[in-house]
């Protein structure tokens, strides 16, 4: 044993009225006693003074040496003083994009309060491409070439998937209508599964919508926000009236359909945040899982704020809680912000290079044929990426390919990183001009916070009951909530 006992990167934490402590460099973490929760606080301040002398006051010398032995053989003890680093994820080589966002139209027969589309550009009229604005529909054409390059680029991927976007993509329900079977021949010719899924606000599905997303295999997330007292203060019509009995019987026509595998998803506007009542309600009609996004970006005076964030925070604890109480009742539910997290740490196989699959396995396809990274970029002209005629453009590629955790700010330093991969690009450029540097403030406060979460309760559940959880959250989350796994 060295001298001086300088620890590895590490995290430590409470939740639960548990001291948790994550070795970023192995990627475990374990529920420490307070004697290795005291030791560890000790040597952070004074790594190089005799343990066994700073907590006598409080511990046997027996105690305080078998802490001492549990931290090295678990790997938290470093022997040279220098600057240290944890393993780095390994890259692999790209190969072959997997997935293309076709945003289909812009229009949009809502008027949500929130909507950075509609309400958060003030020339977004100038802008015919730009995500929100109220003309421009893809055409056949478009979407076809938009497949094809889909097809040549994947390369050695044998399972893709096809994501219709908006505005809101069942105003175009005519253009799905012959885009799916024409990839559908597409899989026969390349040997290759695609799987489809769209957003929808909820409004259009009628019973032969609802029959035709059945019948064709296409997985529907729908955009609510919970009960009609919540949802109807945000997600309305252009004349203000609140949506959600416009959109109830068509949600219970698609579950009906679909039981269990309808995710919704879930925008939380600057003071209205109640997740309790939100995530049970959602569950209650059906859902197979509920997704929470913070408005975050340009939301206006409905934007979350700092104030918001610990109100999200404090509530997340008490879903975790829940949670744990729900599954040793034997009721398994995925409200995927924890699920997600649960599923990533209880063992952690890789680290994350990135947050997602955007501007590198996943590209968004905007009316004009122009491509980006995903549907937010959709008019940026600085983060266009190509097109369906010259394909896309690998200068921006390699940049994002370039920007992994360990090479930009604040995430770098972060214990996180690797559980994270740095956040949404497009929160990173609404806050920073750029995509170096993730948005701190708020997005990042509310993923470590999760993440801590997550640790929590895998601390409290049977490796089973993590074991369904996990699969819970793969069956029932749509392409556009996975992350991609790994470096890759």
């Amino acid at each position: 044993m060295a001298k001086n006992y300088h620890l590895t990167e590490h995290h430590l934490f409470q939740r639960f009225g548990k001291n948790i402590l994550f070795n970023i460099e192995t990627m475990l973490f374990y529920e420490a006693t307070p004697v290795v929760s005291d030791l560890v606080s000790s040597l952070v301040k004074s790594p190089e003074a005799d343990p066994v002398a700073q907590l006598r006051k409080r511990y046997g010398r027996w105690e305080i040496k078998s802490a001492i032995t549990y931290l090295e053989k678990e790997g938290f003890f470093r022997n040279d003083e220098g600057d240290y680093r944890s393993v780095r994820p390994i890259l692999k080589k790209r190969q072959g994009i997997r997935h293309l966002e076709l945003l289909v139209t812009h229009r949009c027969n809502m008027a949500c309060r929130y909507c950075y589309g509609a309400h958060g550009q003030e020339c977004w009229d100038q802008s015919p491409y730009l995500y929100g604005a109220s003309s421009g529909a893809m055409s056949f054409e478009t979407a076809q070439r938009g497949v094809d390059y889909l097809f040549e680029a994947s390369g050695p991927q044998k399972e893709l998937s096809v994501i219709f976007f908006g505005g809101e993509p069942l105003l175009e329900i005519d253009l799905l209508e012959r885009i799916v079977p024409y990839v559908r021949g597409k899989e026969k010719e390349a040997g290759k599964k695609v799987d489809f899924s769209l957003s929808t606000n909820g409004l259009l599905l009628s019973p032969k919508v609802v029959d035709f997303l059945a019948k064709k295999r296409i997985g529907c997330q729908v955009s609510i926000d919970g009960p009609a007292g919540t949802h109807d203060r945000t997600r309305v019509l252009p004349n203000g009236e609140g949506t959600y009995n416009a959109i109830l019987p068509g949600v219970k026509r698609l579950i009906s359909r679909r039981p269990g595998k309808v995710p919704a998803r879930v925008t939380i506007a600057g003071g209205l945040i109640d997740l309790h009542e939100t995530v049970n309600h959602l569950l209650d009609l059906g859902f197979g899982s509920v997704h929470v996004e913070p408005a975050i970006g340009s939301s206006g005076d409905l934007e979350v704020t700092q104030e918001d964030v610990e109100e999200i925070k404090k509530q997340n604890e008490s879903l975790a809680l829940f949670l744990v109480e729900s599954v040793r009742n034997n009721r398994f539910f995925n409200y995927s912000n924890l699920v997600k997290h649960i599923r990533q740490t209880r063992v952690v196989k890789e680290r994350l290079a990135h947050y997602c699959g955007a501007g590198r396995t996943y590209f968004a396809l905007a009316q004009d044929g122009g491509f980006y990274p995903c549907h937010r970029f959709v008019g940026m002209d600085a983060y266009k990426m190509g097109n369906v005629n010259q394909g896309i453009d690998l200068t921006l590629q390699k940049k994002i390919l370039s920007l992994t955790i360990d090479n930009r700010p604040v995430c770098k330093e972060c214990w996180a990183r690797y559980l994270c991969g740095g956040g949404c690009w497009k929160h990173a450029v609404d806050a920073h001009g750029s995509l170096e540097t993730p948005e701190e403030k708020l997005s990042c406060q509310i993923i470590r916070h999760e993440i801590e979460c997550a640790m929590a309760i895998n601390s409290e559940l049977a490796i089973s009951d993590q074991d369904i959880l996990s699969t819970m959250y793969e069956e029932g989350s749509e392409p556009y909530l996975v992350t991609d796994k790994g470096g890759t």
